[in-house]
This record gives structure tokens, sequence and C-alpha cells, in this order.
């Protein structure tokens, strides 16, 4: 066939096809929209998690009340909305999970954060760890934490007093997906330990490497539940963990609760609302 011929007939095909195009066309663009527009609303407000967590080791220490968030990425907006339930809750103690930036941006003027965690600090005592992508930005993350008043556990573990003057002990670990993850610095080993331990990890990964450590209850984020959820259940899809969010029975008697986090990448959730975690562990307050 020669060349015009092909360009005739090509010519002729869409002329006569020319309103399916044009409608499949508006159909497409139409679909995207609505999908987008979907997703940035389901990114866009933050919903209280109320988790009752049952672990022997803890229940003595409590009533206890842990607000647990993670995952901000940046996003000055969301961060508002996390402070305005942290006041409104009034927890004893408040962790953070990292991932306080989104590497490929840039962190700058950091006073949004300073003043944020400012405010946190004055609820409630506050603890942070990093996440993966504050390592590209770790000289600035740790600063934003220092100026602040957060305490930083980076593989290592301090002891609290929760307001019924027991100690528990709260181990930071680093990340694991970063290389930094050093349980042997921080952790005891099974049998050592005579506290019960609230383990702080970014990635629930993290649990398959401290099988030879003491801890109770994992606390970590990461997974961003995936940002799609199943509709009307509680579950989620994530291609980075088989815990992408909520509370996990883990061997011996241990937990694990992963947060959806409160960020998102490229801004869209489907049917995986940002959450700020209150978890209550003994009796109730």
């Amino acid at each position: 066939m020669k060349k015009p011929d092909l360009i005739h007939r090509i010519g002729a095909h869409l002329r006569r096809h020319l309103r399916f195009y044009v409608s499949a066309t508006a159909a497409i663009c139409l679909a995207y929209c609505c999908v987008t527009k979907f997703g940035a609303w389901g990114a866009s407000s933050v919903t209280k998690e109320n988790v009752t967590i049952t672990a022997p080791a803890l229940d003595e220490m409590g009533p206890l009340k842990i607000a647990f968030f993670s995952d901000i990425h940046n996003n000055k907006h969301i961060f508002t909305k996390v402070i305005d339930v942290l006041k409104e809750e009034k927890p004893d103690i408040i962790i953070f999970g990292g991932d306080l930036v989104y590497a490929p941006e840039r962190f700058t003027r950091t006073k949004w954060a300073v003043d944020g965690f400012r405010e946190i600090c004055n609820i409630a005592p506050t603890y942070a760890i990093l996440g993966n992508h504050d390592y590209e930005k770790q000289e600035q993350v740790e600063r934003v934490f220092q100026s602040a008043g957060v305490k930083l556990l980076r593989n290592e573990a301090v002891d609290w007093t929760t307001p019924v003057g027991k100690e528990i002990r709260i181990v930071g670990l680093g990340d694991h997906n970063e290389g930094d993850e050093e349980p042997a610095k921080c952790m005891a080993a099974k049998g050592e330990e005579d506290k019960p331990v609230l383990l702080l990890a970014h990635d629930p990964e993290s649990r398959n490497n401290l099988g030879d450590y003491e801890w109770d209850l994992m606390l970590a984020g990461h997974t961003h539940g995936g940002q799609l959820g199943i509709p009307f259940t509680d579950k989620y899809i994530s291609f980075r963990s088989e815990m992408p969010a909520g509370l996990f029975d883990y061997e011996n008697g241990r937990k694990i609760y992963v947060t959806r986090g409160t960020g998102a990448i490229l801004d869209m959730r489907f049917f995986c609302k940002p959450e700020v975690s209150i978890l209550t562990i003994g009796s109730s307050h």
C-alpha cells in the first residue's frame, strides 16, 4: 500500500468515527478528574482512630493514653489538623513515627514544623524516630526536633514514668530501609528486660529482625495503609507490608500497631483517610 493511500484511509476512518473518539477522550478526561478529585478529598482530612490495646506486659501500666501519628511528608495543612486532634485528646504521651519530610521536595523555612512540634510538646512528652525520607534531610529534621523539644530516639532507649508511677522502656530504632536499624545498641536480649517495652520502628517489617530481643508493643508507620482501602471494611491494600494498617497479634503475646499515617504521596488516598491514633492501654481514662 502506498503511503498516500494509507494516510487517506486513516483520515477517512477518523472522520467516520470522530464522534466516538471525541466521546471516549472526554470520558477518559472526566474519569481522570473524578478519580484525582476523589483521591485528593480522601487525603485532605484527618480522622481520629480510637484503639484499645490489651498487651499483658503493658496492662498494669494503665490507664495510659498514647497519641501516635506518622508520615507528615511536608504537609503543613494536615499537620495543623493533627495538632488540633492532639489538643482535644490531651494524651499522656505523644509518639511521632517518622517521615516528617518527603525526600524529593525541598524542606525549607522549617518554622512551621518547629512551631507545630512545640505546640505538641506543650500537650504531653513527645518522642520521635526517623523515617526513611528523613535521612535525605537529616540535619534539618533533627534540628526541628531539637528546637521544638522533641526527644528523638535513634537506636536509643529511655525510661518513662507513666501517670500511675510505673516505668516503661521506650525504644526507638533507626530506619530499617536505610540500614540504620541497630537493635543491639538499645534493646535487651530475651529474658533480660525487667520493664515493659514500647518499641518504635518506622517500618513494621522491622519485626522480622527482632526475634532475639525483648519488646511488647511495636508502633509503626511507613505503609500509609497503602493509601488504598477496601470500602466498607477495615482492610487495606499495601505492597510494602503484610501489615498495612491496624492492630496485629504477633508471636509470644506481642502486639504490633501500624498507623495509616497522615500524609500522602501524590496527595491522594482512597478509602484510607489520614489518621491520628489514640491508643488506650489498661483501664480507660
